[in-house]
């Protein structure tokens, strides 16, 4: 079943949307995502690893707040990015957080001007996320929470440079990283920049039970 513990608006989103049962991967980490622990989680596809970040966003931010993102959430591309912005939108929808993606194959000076005229949180690809950083248009300075998803597609020698720059401008974010399989540029990451991260590896099952995406 759903976390009770979870907060009263966001449960009430999740039932409305007809969300009764979470999966192993849900039920173990977003009460560890919660405590502020940093979580290195490795799990198969479909597992419920998206969801687990938007929930755990939600969770932690509950409203609009200042100008300055509060969550980063590093994705492979755009694709993914929209659908989680969508995911933000639909079991959200009772806040007023403002959510930004920052994706390559879209202007670059519009997703500036949204991101830096108000943000609470922003998705993006590696690249696209530091492009916008080094432009000052992200601030990273009240950054609570910064989520990779689909680690192995994210963290490759060719953006590893660029997660590096953003890793190192939030020493004290909780760091929050999904991957399907443990690459060597995954736990390189979780070596260098996540501090006594919990580890939790969800095997694979042929019954996984229904789940929130």
């Amino acid at each position: 079943m759903i976390n009770e513990k979870l907060d009263k608006k966001l449960l009430e989103s999740l039932k409305e949307n007809g969300f009764t049962e979470s999966t192993e991967l849900e039920q173990i980490c977003i009460p560890k995502i919660k405590s502020g622990r940093d979580l290195l989680c490795i799990a198969g596809k479909d597992s419920g690893k998206s969801t687990t970040i938007v929930v755990s966003v939600l969770q932690r931010l509950k409203a609009e707040l200042e100008d300055n993102p509060r969550a980063v959430i590093a994705v492979a591309d755009k694709e993914q990015a929209l659908e989680m912005k969508n995911e933000f939108s639909r079991l959200g929808e009772y806040t007023d957080l403002r959510v930004h993606t920052a994706c390559d194959d879209e202007k670059i000076d519009a997703q500036k001007d949204k991101i830096y005229m108000g943000s609470d949180v922003v998705i993006g690809t590696a690249k696209r996320l530091n492009q916008i950083y080094t432009l000052y248009a992200l601030n990273l300075g009240s950054v609570q929470i910064f989520a990779i998803d689909d680690a192995d597609r994210v963290i490759k020698n060719l953006n590893y440079l660029q997660l590096d720059r953003l890793a190192q401008s939030l020493p004290k974010a909780q760091k929050v990283v999904f991957t399907t399989i443990l690459t060597e540029w995954v736990e390189r990451f979780a070596d260098v920049f996540m501090n006594n991260q919990d580890i939790i590896e969800i095997d694979e099952k042929d019954d996984e039970p229904e789940h929130f995406v």
